[in-house]
């Protein structure tokens, strides 16, 4: 499947630290959701954390609801087992 570029993508997620952002990338690209993390150098750049650091990441339209659905399964802990 081809996705549109990244203009075309939906944000779904932010957070201040890069370690956090390359987390949550990481457990949906597992998934098989495309992830794309929105201002990723400044993220990196060693600023202080701040919203100027904000680091986004962005899916394609069509993935929102996948990916959503993934995040709320990790923000209360359920497993394979749900």
């Amino acid at each position: 499947m081809k996705y549109l570029g990244i203009n075309g993508w939906v944000s779904i997620f932010s957070t201040f630290t890069i370690d956090e952002a390359e987390t949550v990338k990481g457990l949906l690209e597992a998934s098989k959701v495309p992830v794309a993390l929105d201002r990723e150098a400044l993220a990196s750049s060693g600023l202080d954390e701040g919203e100027e650091n904000e680091v986004r990441l962005k899916v394609p339209k069509e993935m929102v609801p996948k990916a959503i659905q993934l995040l709320q399964t990790l923000q209360y802990g359920f497993g394979d087992e749900y």
